[in-house]
């Protein structure tokens, strides 16, 4: 699992390169939409669903000033481990925070988003959520 996060973190990084290439003069919740309909992201995108394989299912959707990645696993997690994958995501993303707020920050200087916010979720395969967690940009 903090392979699999350490993954997301490495192509999320690699994508909020491409933040300056979002139009100038579009409203912050239309430069964001820009942004992840541009090829460079839907190409990072490819990218990582390719590294979850079989695993994990990736989508992207943008909220107002909201980047929001949607992890959904192809296999429903039963109950029994439901908790320690709870767990487990916790600690891996409490770790990962000072990357998180600095892809908000590039949101906030590169593409004009004032607030921004950067939202993981983690959905089991029958679409009920299992993590969630938000970043602000600090800067």
């Amino acid at each position: 699992m903090k392979k699999l996060a350490m993954s997301v973190v490495a192509v999320i990084a690699a994508i909020t390169i491409v933040f300056g290439m979002t139009a100038c003069f579009a409203s912050p919740e239309q430069k964001l939409k820009n942004y992840i309909e541009s090829e460079d992201f839907q190409e990072q995108l490819d990218s990582m669903k390719t590294s979850f394989g079989s695993m994990i299912d990736v989508d992207v959707e943008s909220d107002e000033n909201k980047l929001v990645y949607i992890f959904t696993y192809k296999t429903q997690i039963d109950d029994e481990n439901l908790d320690a994958v709870k767990e487990q995501l916790e600690t891996s993303f409490n770790s990962l925070s000072s990357t998180y707020e600095g892809i908000a920050n590039s949101m906030k200087k590169d593409v004009g988003i004032p607030d921004p916010v950067v939202v993981i979720k983690y959905n089991n395969a029958d679409g009920t959520e299992i993590f969630s967690t938000e970043y602000n940009a600090t800067e």
